[in-house]
């Protein structure tokens, strides 16, 4: 093949990489959405950025391999390579990502509620200590 087909090729695969790894970072924002629960706002916003950031990134490759000229054959590499990864890798990743990333959190959790019992007792008791005083303290002002 000619040199000139080769760097159009090469340019194609590229765009497809492109495409897994914009699906990719997406995949990553859906676990921590999993695993972090926010408002529609929130979610809003990342996807606003992630476009936002999305575009730039598709933006260099075409100024950097084309000039800046849109081909859409790139485009269509982009989302080929998008839907490659979805049916293949995505929904694996995320569901056990996030199952993962749960069950650590958890168990963290556990931990430390285990090791902080003891200061929250300690602090159960000075309340109901100072809770004690002060009502004493108000009943000593009120009969003077």
């Amino acid at each position: 093949m000619s040199a000139e087909i080769m760097g159009e090729l090469d340019f194609l695969l590229r765009s497809m990489l492109l495409g897994v790894m914009i699906t990719f970072l997406y995949d990553l924002i859906r676990i921590f959405r999993r695993v972090v629960r926010h408002h529609g706002f929130f979610v809003s916003l990342e996807d606003f950025f992630f476009w936002v950031f999305c575009s730039i990134c598709i933006f260099l490759l075409l100024y950097r391999e084309n000039n800046g000229i849109l081909r859409w054959f790139v485009v269509m590499g982009a989302a080929v390579g998008m839907l490659l990864y979805k049916a293949t890798v995505s929904r694996f990743l995320v569901d056990l990502a996030a199952k993962g990333i749960g069950a650590v959190l958890r168990l963290l959790g556990r931990i430390f509620r285990l090791l902080t019992k003891p200061l929250r007792a300690t602090g159960r008791f000075l309340k109901k200590q100072l809770t004690r005083t002060w009502k004493m303290f108000r009943i000593i002002l009120c009969k003077q």
